[in-house]
């Protein structure tokens, strides 16, 4: 199955002509922060280790600060989307979801927006127990 997406600048009156590449996400991955993802995918299920770089508090990830994966993936659009999550030692979880793009000079990129949820202590704390954000993985081997 090929696609061919057309993107048209405005500013530029240019076109870019894309082909639509299944990406493969098995293998080792590596964020702007550091932190290291190392997936495998068996059919649509994704496995791995997630290592984190960075922490809310000392220990809440684990004495190696990495945790087991669990995760879908699927091949079906014009891109390969993901879908993964972690459980952390001190019971905070966290998910990721986005899309691999193979970039036309082979590279892989890994786009995808995340969610962590702390353990809150008490009811009154729940509303501070939820953060947000983006990480761009990119393929390391």
């Amino acid at each position: 199955m090929s696609y061919h997406l057309i993107w048209h600048s405005q500013r530029h009156d240019t076109f870019l002509l894309l082909k639509a590449i299944p990406c493969n996400v098995t293998g080792v991955w590596r964020n702007e922060l550091g932190s290291v993802l190392d997936i495998e995918a068996l059919g649509s299920e994704l496995r791995g280790r997630y290592q984190s770089a960075v922490e809310t508090a000392p220990g809440v990830t684990g004495p190696e600060q990495q945790a087991k994966l669990l995760g879908v993936t699927s091949n079906r659009g014009l891109q390969t989307s993901v879908a993964f999550s972690v459980l952390w030692e001190a019971g905070s979880c966290s998910s990721w979801v986005g899309q691999c793009f193979q970039l036309p000079d082979g590279k892989r990129v890994l786009k995808t927006l995340w969610m962590l949820r702390s353990v809150a202590s008490c009811l009154a704390d729940n509303w501070k127990s939820t953060r947000m954000g983006e990480d761009t993985f990119v393929f390391i081997s």
